[in-house]
C-alpha cells in the first residue's frame, strides 16, 4: 500500500509519528464506452456550452452557479487560502462514547500506521481506547481539505481512522412520510423476535462476496477467452518494445479472474 499522507497524532504531551493508508478499495472491473462498428475507445473533449470551442486544461476554472446560468469564479490561490497551514497533525478534541457516534457519519476508512519511534504509544493508545469502550473524535487537514475524524481500535492490533460528515450534511428525517405510529401487538414481537434469533449470528465478510462483480469478471473472462489475441511481434534490440511487452504481461498477469 501507499500512503497518502503522514504526519504526528497527539496523545497528551506524546507525539506518534503515523502514516495513513486507505483501508478500502473499488476492485471492480474498469469498463470503457467503446463505438460499436470500430470496437475503439471513445474519448471526450471539454467543450465550452457557450461559443462551442474545445477548451485546454490550462483554460479550466472552478465556478460556483449562484442563480441560472449566472457564475462566479474561484481562482486556485483564493480556495488554497481558505485551508489552514498543514501542520501535519491530527489534533484529538475529544473521546466520545464508541455509541455516541451514529455511522451515518462515516464517509471513509482509513488505517494508521507508527511510525519508528513510536509504536509503544500507539499500542498504548488503542489499547485504552478499547478498554474504555471509546473513539477518538479528531481533525486533521487530509488533501489540503480539514476533515473531522474518528479514531478507533481496529483487528489485528491496528488503529483506523474513518472521515466523517459535517453535521449538515447529514439529512434529518424529518421529510420522510412514516405513516402513523403504530404500537406493536405481544404475538407480533413474539414473531419478529423469534425470526430475528433464527437468523442471529456473527457478522463474517467472507460469507458475502460481491456476487455481481464475480459474475461480471466470469463474463468478462468468458468473452476474453473467445476475442481476438494480439500477435506475438517479435521484441528485437528495441528497449522500448521489450518494456512495452514486460508491461503488457505484468498487466496480463495481474488481471482479476
Amino acid at each position: 500500500m501507499r500512503s497518502i499522507w503522514q504526519g504526528t497524532l497527539a496523545f497528551g504531551l506524546v507525539s506518534i509519528p503515523v502514516k495513513v493508508y486507505g483501508a478500502s478499495e473499488d476492485r471492480d472491473p474498469r469498463l470503457h464506452y467503446l463505438h460499436r462498428s470500430c470496437n475503439a475507445p471513445v474519448r471526450y473533449k471539454k467543450v465550452c456550452s457557450a461559443c462551442g470551442a474545445e477548451v485546454a486544461d490550462d483554460q479550466l476554472v472552478l465556478g460556483h452557479e449562484y442563480a441560472p446560468g449566472q457564475y462566479v469564479m474561484l481562482e486556485k490561490e483564493e480556495l488554497e487560502s481558505l485551508a489552514p497551514p498543514s501542520d501535519r497533525r491530527v489534533e484529538i478534541l475529544q473521546f466520545p462514547r464508541v455509541e455516541d457516534l451514529d455511522a451515518v457519519y462515516f464517509l471513509k476508512p482509513y488505517y494508521l500506521e507508527p511510525q519508528r519511534g513510536g509504536q509503544r504509544a500507539y499500542q498504548l493508545l488503542r489499547a485504552a481506547l478499547w478498554d474504555s469502550g471509546r473513539v477518538a473524535l479528531c481533525r486533521l487537514a487530509l488533501r489540503q481539505r480539514p476533515r473531522l475524524a474518528a479514531l478507533r481500535p481496529y483487528h489485528e492490533g491496528a488503529l483506523m481512522l474513518e472521515t466523517m460528515h459535517a453535521p449538515d450534511e447529514v439529512r434529518a428525517v424529518d421529510d420522510l412520510d412514516l405513516g402513523p405510529v403504530a404500537v406493536p401487538t405481544e404475538p407480533e414481537l413474539h414473531l419478529a423476535h423469534a425470526l430475528i434469533e433464527t437468523l442471529a449470528g456473527p457478522f463474517a465478510p467472507q460469507d458475502h462476496p460481491d456476487a455481481y462483480r464475480q459474475s461480471l469478471e466470469g463474463l468478462l473472462q468468458r468473452k476474453v477467452e473467445v476475442a481476438p489475441q494480439p500477435a506475438e511481434a517479435p521484441v528485437g534490440d528495441d528497449m522500448n518494445a521489450l518494456l512495452e511487452r514486460l508491461r503488457l504481461s505484468v498487466a496480463s498477469a495481474a488481471a482479476p479472474y
